[in-house]
């Protein structure tokens, strides 16, 4: 009769651990899916570039067009960059400008216009690196691209239309 305790003992020594872990296993996957690491987090420009490198491998490119798409990346990281720069440089003029100054929101305004210059700026210069890159590519590949985005566009959807119920 006292065996029958002990092995209790042993089962819930056993299933705590295990329950313990499921649940972590369970926090983390819910943060990963809600953007800490992984799925839902913003990249700047440069790490977007990075998973442009990727397009090699699924676009099955040549070694010619894999070097030219190398040469267009590693100049738009680079353009990227030096970018970077300038908009830390915006958002600490925006921090300095005190609410207590008369012309607060008349240099608010000059800086807004700066970051929409900037952001048009921006927006060109990646249409002008996915023009450069769909170039390179061969009829069958530029069609599998289009797929690609098709695909990754009907997901955003749904995480859009998921995220306009709650």
């Amino acid at each position: 009769m006292k065996q029958q305790p002990v092995k209790q003992k042993l089962r819930i020594a056993l299933i705590i651990p295990t329950v313990i872990a499921a649940g972590l296993f369970t926090a983390s996957m819910a943060n990963a899916d809600s953007g800490w690491f992984g799925k839902g987090k913003h990249y700047g420009s440069e790490h977007h570039y990075e998973r442009m490198e990727h397009l090699s491998d699924m676009l099955d490119m040549t070694d010619d067009q894999e070097a030219q798409l190398k040469a267009i990346l590693k100049n738009a990281k680079a353009q990227g960059k030096a970018n970077k720069v300038s908009r830390r440089g915006m958002r600490q003029a925006m921090m300095s400008i005190s609410p207590d100054d008369p012309q607060f929101m008349t240099k608010v305004e000059e800086q807004a216009d700066m970051a929409a210059s900037n952001m048009k700026a921006k927006m060109l210069h990646f249409a002008q690196v996915r023009q450069d890159v769909y170039a390179i590519l061969t009829e069958e590949q530029k069609q599998k691209m289009q797929r690609m985005i098709e695909k990754r566009m009907k997901k955003m959807e749904r995480r859009w239309d998921d995220d306009d119920e709650e």
